[in-house]
Formats: C-alpha cells, sequence, structure tokens
C-alpha cells in the first residue's frame, strides 16, 4: 500500500514539473519574441515641453507634425526678440544648429551679431505672427509666411508681411539648422531700401525721430 501511494506522490509531483516547465518555456518564448520586437522597432512618440500636439521621430527621419512644431519654436527664437533677451536665443539656437557645416554655424552668428547691433540701437523688439508653413518634408525645408512686427521703444510699431525658409538636417536623432534666410522679391528690396536711407539719419536709441509707416492707432497689412 505504501508503495502504491508513493507511486501516486511521485505522478503528481512529475505532472507538476513538467506543467512548470511548459510554462517556463512559454514565458521564456514570450519573452524573446518580446525583446525581438523592442529591437527592431525604430519609431517613437516624443513629447516636447510647449508644443501642442504628439510627434513622431524614427531613425529614418521626422513627421510632419514633428517638423512643423519644432519650426515654429526656431521662428520663435529666431523673430521674436529684444535687447534683454538675444544672447540668451542666440545660444540656445546654436544648441541646435547643424555641427556639420561651418557655413550654417557661421551665418547663425552673423545674424544675431547684427540682431545685438540694430536692437540695441533703435530699442527695438519684434514678433512674428506666423498665417502659414508650407512644408517639404522630404527636403526638410520649410516656407513661413506671416506677419512681422516691429515696436521701436515708445515711439511707435509697423506691421509688414514676410516670408522666412529654414532648412533642417536630420542628425543623431534632432533636427538641426542648417540655414535661416528671409525671402526677398522687389517690392521688399524697394522698401529695405527707403528704410535703410530712413534709419541712417536716425542717431543710435533715437528712435522716436523715426516716421513710421504704422503708427500704434493702425491696423496690420492687409
Amino acid at each position: 500500500m505504501h508503495k502504491s501511494v508513493l507511486i501516486e506522490n511521485i505522478g503528481k509531483i512529475t505532472r507538476q514539473r513538467n506543467l512548470f516547465l511548459a510554462a517556463s518555456a512559454v514565458s521564456l518564448v514570450s519573452n524573446l519574441f518580446l525583446g525581438i520586437k523592442v529591437a527592431t522597432v525604430d519609431e517613437k512618440i516624443v513629447l516636447v515641453p510647449a508644443l501642442r500636439q504628439e510627434m513622431m521621430v524614427s531613425k529614418s527621419g521626422v513627421s510632419k507634425s514633428y517638423i512643423e512644431e519644432m519650426s515654429l519654436l526656431f521662428l520663435s527664437n529666431l523673430l521674436d526678440l529684444s535687447p534683454s533677451d538675444i544672447g540668451h536665443k542666440k545660444e540656445l539656437i546654436l544648441k541646435y544648429t547643424s555641427n556639420s557645416d561651418k557655413r550654417a554655424l557661421k551665418e547663425v552668428i552673423e545674424y544675431f551679431t547684427t540682431c545685438e547691433r540694430n536692437y540695441k540701437r533703435f530699442d527695438l523688439t519684434t514678433y512674428f505672427s506666423v498665417k502659414n508653413l508650407e512644408i517639404d518634408l522630404e527636403n526638410l525645408s520649410v516656407i513661413a509666411h506671416g506677419i512681422l512686427t516691429s515696436y521701436y521703444g515708445k515711439a511707435g510699431h509697423e506691421s509688414e508681411n514676410e516670408d522666412y525658409r529654414l532648412d533642417f538636417e536630420f542628425q543623431g536623432g534632432n533636427l538641426r539648422l542648417k540655414a535661416f534666410m528671409r525671402i526677398v522679391d522687389e517690392d521688399k528690396k524697394a522698401r529695405d531700401k527707403a528704410k535703410s536711407l530712413k534709419f541712417e539719419s536716425v542717431e543710435p536709441t533715437d528712435s522716436k525721430n523715426i516716421d513710421f509707416k504704422v503708427d500704434q492707432d493702425e491696423g496690420e497689412p492687409e
């Protein structure tokens, strides 16, 4: 009798061992498939502080929503300027400027150097209001259309339609600025020339003598 009980107990233990081994094997296979999946998937959701939507970044590039939001961020730091914050925004932009092209770094430095001089001279503050963006996802370029409002101290302000182009590169998992330029047509060239002649007669920090096309009581251009 004792022998039969012993045999029965051994059978139970054997069955329990087999069940445990089977469960362990299933768990091992599941973990293996999960590890392979994680290793092969190259897309992830990136949440950037203060931006309006989720954006996708992968090893092969970025989504349209990502380049749209990053363009707005770059435009803000390049065009929403005042004498007190130009230095800070310059350092921020330089951190995200292409380091594979020395010309890109040089142009950004020259841009902010000119801004520092002119913004202090005329006690200038600017703000760019974006109307729309033309996004070329294949070439990582963006053309921004909007209104640039310039405040000259307490003397008044002017608002003008402006267009800017941004070129990016995707490097090391980050979107970096390659080029930033203002798009100028013949009308803007004539306007710039007239403005330059007017400013040449103004002494530094004497912005009250500037004759604005648009003063504080007038609206924005069509």
